[in-house]
Formats: C-alpha cells, structure tokens, sequence
C-alpha cells in the first residue's frame, strides 16, 4: 500500500514553532511500522502564506503523474481544499483527518474544510464533537482520534521539584487566544489563596518532546482551561505520564476524564471553580489510572496507526461507487 499524506503541519517545518504538527510526524512514523506500507509526505507550507495551499494542488498532481497512491491522506481541512479536484483528476481515494479547529475556527476555515469533506471517500475526527459537525455533509465519517507516545510518554520514577512547591502546567503557549491564558492565571491566583505552599506555573511551549516529557513527568498537575478543543494531545500525553488533570468541558475530555481518579472536568468557565477542583486533584498521589484509560480507549500509537490503515482499505474499497476512474 502507497500512501501520501498532505499536511500542514509537521514537525521541524516551521522555524517558529519547531513542534508545531508532532503528533502527525509520530502518526506517520507509526503507520510506516505497518509491513508492507509505505508513506510520502507532502507539507503544505501554510505558514508562509495562503499561497502555499493554491500550490499544493499542482504539486499534488504532479506526484500523482508519477506514482500510483492507493490513497491521498490529507490533515487539517484547510490543508484539504484541493481534495474535489485531485479526487475527479486522479480517482485516488481521498481520506481527511480534521482537527477542530478546521471545523470550530474562523468562519471562512470552515467553509473551506465542510467544503473539502464533501469529497472526502472517508473523513477521519479526532472526537465525537467533530463527528457530529460534520456527519452530514460526509460519506463517511469515523472517529479515530490522535495517538499518544506511550514509549516516550511514562509515568515518572520519581519527582524531581521541591516537595514544598506546586507545580502547574499550562499545555499550550499564553499568546494562543484560544487557550485561554488568562483565565488559567486567574485560577492559580484563586489557588494560591487556598494554599499555604508556592505555586509555580509552567508553559508547554518551545519544549522538544524530551522536554515536554519531563515537565509532565515532575509535575503536579495540568489545568486546561481552552475555549475549544477536538481531542487534545497534551490532556492524553499528562495521562500516561499520570498525571492529574483538571480541563474545561471542551472537545472529548469529559469522556477521556470521566472516571479517572485524581481527574476532574468542570463545566463553568469560573476561575474559582477551577482552583478547588485542582485542589481537590492535588491532595492525594498522582492520576494512576491514566495509562490504563488510553490502553482502553485504544489510544496508543499502534492501535491508532492499525485503525487509519484500515480507514485507507476502506476508502480503497469506497471509490468504484464514488468517483473512481
């Protein structure tokens, strides 16, 4: 099977943000485990500017010119605009991945991604949230959402921070609006007011995975406090490292969180609210059940790597009824 997949984000890509698109390079790398696949990868240099997006269509059919894919894998639905048109030039089956916000950002993002699914011989959702956006302008929609590195990401041996601090992590960088900075500070002022011990605040932002690693490692606890969210990687990544978790009641997390001790989702966007459910996941050990949780949810990188292949066979097996020629 030869696949190729488009994306606009990838690791090492963009000198601003050398992380950006990581969980898709460790996804690629996990499907090119899978015998007898192989994967070319296209990056559509949208940080550059928009004029990268109207090149990738001639670049895409030029490499279709000179090798037969058994499918094309597009990530992030703007990436996909060129989907109708490489799919009635070529006949290659067409497989999206969307990743919220494709479908949940600025107006015009997603005109163009529920656009590009129409044409898509299978749409893949990072979570159900997306599903359901999105299910009745698809052929066919599943929900697979992005693996987590259970080889880097482990629970610690142990901690390496002062006992008499607490340390909290906020996943994201502060200048992402839709992250909402300002309310996680809030929320460690209202902690800081419950507690008698410091609380330090950290940043995943400009860490290699290495990096991100052992701040999840030798931390307390992640707060995340976005505004929206498909099935966010870092409340996944804090999971295997067990760490406790407390999140806003955005994308899949209350069904990722549900049950898990040393867990918490609260609904309201309040500031004190926040702080006491991190207090209450703070007083007692770290999130154990959190690996366990991403076992059963399938979440590992070669449980995800095996559904996407799949998606690929089936998206093969669609295209006669389609659009195939």
């Amino acid at each position: 099977m030869k696949i190729l997949i488009v994306t606009n984000m990838l690791e090492g890509t963009n000198a601003a943000h050398p992380t950006q698109g990581v969980f898709v390079a460790e996804q690629i790398e996990s499907i090119r485990r899978i015998p007898c696949t192989e994967v070319e990868v296209l990056v559509v240099a949208g940080f550059e500017g928009k004029g990268a997006y109207l090149r990738s269509l001639f670049t895409i059919l030029a490499k279709a010119r000179r090798a037969r894919y058994d499918a094309i894998h597009y990530h992030f639905g703007l990436t996909a605009w060129s989907a109708p048109f490489v799919r009635w030039l070529t006949g290659i089956p067409v497989v999206v991945t969307l990743h919220g916000s494709d479908v949940a950002g600025a107006k015009w993002m997603r005109r163009v991604s529920r656009f590009a699914v129409r044409f898509a011989d299978v749409c893949i959702a990072v979570s159900d949230v997306i599903e359901k956006d999105v299910r009745k302008v698809v052929r066919k929609a599943v929900v697979i959402p992005c693996a987590v590195n259970d080889h880097l990401f482990t629970p610690p041996v142990a901690r390496k921070h002062p006992p008499e601090e607490i340390v909290v992590v906020f996943p994201s960088s502060p200048a992402r609006p839709e992250k909402d900075y300002p309310l996680f500070s809030a929320a460690l002022q209202c902690l800081r007011g419950m507690t008698d011990k410091p609380i330090v605040e950290r940043h995943i932002d400009g860490l290699d995975r290495q990096g991100v690693r052992d701040l999840l490692q030798n931390a307390d606890a992640m707060l995340m406090t976005s505004k929206r969210e498909g099935s966010p990687q870092a409340v996944k990544e804090a999971l295997a490292c067990a760490l406790p978790v407390v999140s806003t009641d955005v994308g899949d997390v209350a069904e990722l969180l549900d049950g898990v001790n040393r867990c918490r989702v609260v609904s309201a966007r309040d500031a004190h609210r926040l702080a006491k459910a991190l207090l209450d996941v703070l007083d007692g050990d770290r999130c154990t059940e959190g690996p366990v949780r991403l076992a059963e949810k399938g979440y590992l990188s070669a449980n995800v790597a095996q559904r996407i292949h799949d998606v690929y066979r089936t998206a093969m097996k669609q295209a006669p009824e389609n659009l195939r020629v």
